[in-house]
């Protein structure tokens, strides 16, 4: 039985991690179009918290927003 309900969570995994990948890249992408101190955009980032009521979900989108800060600012 826990090992059934672990392949549904790699099966899961394997379509959420390509997606977070993406999601780096095309973060990387939208820096070109941000000017130099211009990353954070609170409204952006309530919008997306706001699809969800579960503050497991908003506490894992926080680290996506830190780590796609963390992106745009490289190479600047």
């Amino acid at each position: 039985m826990i090992d059934d309900l672990r392949e549904k969570i790699d099966e899961i995994d394997d379509q959420i991690i390509p997606l977070l990948e993406e999601r780096l890249k095309i973060a990387k992408e939208i820096k070109k179009f941000k000017k130099k101190g211009q990353i954070f955009d609170p409204k952006r980032e309530d919008q997306i918290l706001s699809k969800t009521e579960s503050h497991y979900i908003k506490d894992i989108y926080k680290t996506i927003f830190k780590n796609s800060k963390k992106v745009q600012l490289d190479d600047l």
